[in-house]
């Protein structure tokens, strides 16, 4: 098992991404979230669904 540490600093504006809506099916919260792999902050379920 490898780990890497990394000094770099990255600054992250607002406007840069692009959010969607989500549903949890397991606890029912509503999130916004990006990326392919999206997972519910609540109870880290992978079973959402697009609002």
């Amino acid at each position: 098992m490898c780990f890497a540490e990394s000094s770099v600093s990255v600054e992250l504006e607002e406007g840069n991404f692009i959010t969607q809506d989500y549903q949890c099916i397991d606890c029912n919260s509503n999130f916004r979230g990006i990326g392919k792999k999206v997972r519910c902050p609540s109870c880290d379920s992978t079973k959402v669904k697009k609002v």
